[in-house]
């Protein structure tokens, strides 16, 4: 009994190492984009196109790797996830020109996509007390401490100098093939996670992803929510660094990728502070902060006051996490088990598609009318974005007051709306 206990243990451990070298090796180029932007001379919307392509890779296996991994095992998938993003991290490594660093983001997404998925899941199955929470808690702990980690990493690098566009790559390299090798030699316990009896990998066909009709309201809801978040987070892993220097006179590029950084911490400490708040109450107050708190960044831009823009980052990081796991919350109490995989993987295509579009478009305007121009128009969006998402949660809500007060006949007799 001890032995298997054990063996869960390390099994549990590879799987935390695979989900923060994946997030470690996605956010570890944020503070290196504005310095291979000048030494290459690519413009902004090249730029977000870079950062774009890695959502392409993670979409890509969203439909198809939760299944498989049901199917050919955790540790089949696991592996081979990890060896991309090894072979991201070389491409990185002796990146030429702007064609390679997109080489490198599309196998880093792919990557990600294979590990994050699958080895949350295989958390869950290893814990000893079968406790989904805590596992739960683990994996949201361990994206926030690689998302975190990235960026401070690189930034550390860039200060010291110590080879910068090389480095970082060269670690992520080495996180990468270490999990693969400890995921390969630890002892997994038995009817966990194991390849089912009589799978062939040329009969198997990816999920269609749909959503019911039932829940369509109450996805697109919280599924604007979301977006409302992830645009937010892509804007600060794409530009935070470039923001920084162009827009409110921070000379120090390794100090301008901490603005990346504490982004990504201030928002898991949100998602951690309202873990146990109503997922209604979260989707209110979570955009009432991110839109007050992009106000205070485009008030900083205005003033180039590199304090006041510290303060609305730290704010909007707090309401984008906030709104980001009242949005989760609201899908996954609403989707039907039978269904609630496909149901999440298709909310997590619509985040990643608004995060693309948000990141191009920026990048895009950003080139014709001026990045201080684009931050501040994007600012009156984002207003208007979260003002929409709380007007339908204030209705929804007082909708939900009203029902129950209903009479009953009235209520027998009247058709169940579907959302």
């Amino acid at each position: 009994m001890r032995r298997r206990r054990h063996g869960r243990r390390l099994a549990s451990l590879a799987a935390v190492l695979a989900i923060f070298t994946a997030i470690f090796a996605s956010n570890v180029p944020t503070p290196l984009y504005a310095v291979w932007q000048v030494h290459w001379g690519f413009t902004s919307t090249a730029l977000t196109a870079v950062f774009a392509v890695y959502v392409v890779g993670v979409i890509a296996m969203l439909p198809t790797i939760g299944a498989l991994s049901d199917l050919a095992g955790r540790r089949e998938v696991l592996v081979p996830g990890l060896l991309c993003i090894a072979a991201a991290s070389i491409v990185f490594a002796v990146a030429a020109d702007i064609y390679w660093l997109g080489a490198g983001r599309l196998l880093t997404g792919v990557g990600t996509g294979i590990v994050t998925g699958t080895a949350t899941a295989a958390l869950v199955e290893l814990d000893p007390d079968n406790n989904w929470v805590r596992a739960a808690a683990i994996s949201a702990l361990t994206f926030t401490a690689g998302a975190t980690a990235g960026p401070l990493f690189s930034s550390a690098l860039l200060h010291l100098d110590l080879w910068p566009l090389v480095t970082p790559f060269m670690v992520v390299g080495c996180l990468a093939l270490t999990t693969a090798v400890l995921l390969v030699s630890v002892r997994w316990p038995r009817r966990i996670g194991r390849k089912r009896p009589g799978f062939r990998l040329r009969d198997w066909r990816p999920t269609r992803l749909s959503v019911p009709r039932p829940i369509l309201g109450s996805f697109l809801f919280a599924g604007a929510a979301m977006c409302l978040s992830w645009s937010a987070g892509s804007l600060y892993a794409s530009l935070g660094p470039s923001l920084a220097t162009e827009l409110v006179a921070i000379d120090n590029r390794a100090l301008a990728g901490l603005y990346a950084a504490a982004f990504q911490l201030v928002a898991g400490i949100g998602q951690f502070a309202a873990r146990r708040q109503e997922p209604r109450q979260t989707l209110l107050f979570g955009p009432i902060l991110l839109a007050a708190g992009m106000t205070i960044c485009v008030t900083g831009i205005v003033l180039v006051s590199p304090l006041v823009f510290a303060l609305g980052t730290v704010t909007t990081a707090f309401g984008a996490g906030v709104t980001a796991i009242g949005a989760v919350a609201t899908v996954s109490r609403e989707a039907p088990a039978e269904r609630r995989g496909e149901i999440v993987s298709s909310f997590y295509v619509l985040a990643y598609l608004t995060m693309a579009s948000v990141v191009l478009g920026v990048g895009s305007t950003s080139d014709w009318i001026g990045l201080r121009q684009t931050m501040v128009g994007l600012g009156g969006l984002t207003l208007l974005a979260a003002g929409m998402v709380i007007a339908v949660g204030l209705r929804s809500g007082r909708a939900g007051v009203r029902r129950p007060s209903q009479p009953a006949a009235d209520r027998n007799n009247s058709r169940q709306p579907e959302a």
